[in-house]
């Protein structure tokens, strides 16, 4: 009964971060898109790409019209890269944490949040290192202090997985391994906040 209350209220904390991931300004049904600026040292020099001095022809409503999204996965795959890979470590981190929770009361959980763990801990290096392929955009824009937040906090992230993954393997120390989980998941939650505002 316990198992079955406790899987309950982690679905419904899943999905209730579900329903608020997105904002009300993020609407997909928009039809015209927001200009994009290029700002260097306080100047506009570019908008939506085009040097500013460069006039654009005026467009008509039906130009306006998005065109029709097309999918192309051997294009898509390897773009933004960190947004696509950034996922498993928060799933897995959060997944290792509640596993720990479990720990606690049955004691047979202990190879299943290593293996959390080592999973979780590979795919940080990779979101990290992925992100900082993503970082050149969001310079000399007013997100950039945001994405130097998130920046550490994904550092912050890395260390914390290392530290549970050695209280995980000294046993003298294993039984406190939940708490370094507790501090990673307030870390994954604050870090994919500022993840979110900077991709919306």
């Amino acid at each position: 009964m316990k198992s079955i209350l406790f899987a309950l209220i982690f679905l419904l904390t899943a999905f209730s971060f579900n329903i608020y991931a997105h904002g009300k300004e993020h609407d997909k049904h928009k039809k015209v898109k927001a200009d994009t600026l290029t700002i260097v040292d306080g100047d506009t020099i570019a908008v939506n790409g085009h040097p500013k001095n460069y006039k654009m022809p005026m467009m008509t409503k039906e130009e306006m019209q998005e065109e029709k999204f097309e999918l192309k996965p051997s294009e898509e795959i390897f773009e933004h890269l960190h947004n696509k890979i950034v996922h498993f470590p928060i799933a897995i981190g959060v997944i290792a944490f509640f596993f720990s929770l479990l720990h606690l009361r049955r004691k047979n959980y202990n190879t299943t949040i290593l293996i959390l763990v080592v999973l979780g801990l590979a795919f940080s290096v990779l979101a990290f290192f992925t992100g900082l392929n993503q970082v050149q955009p969001f310079e000399g824009t007013n997100k950039y202090w945001v994405v130097e937040l998130h920046r550490n906090f994904g550092i912050s992230i890395l260390i914390t997985y290392f530290i549970w993954l050695f209280f995980l393997l000294v046993d003298k120390i294993k039984k406190y391994a939940w708490i370094i989980g507790a501090i990673i998941f307030v870390l994954i939650l604050i870090t994919a906040f500022l993840g979110g505002v900077i991709a919306h």
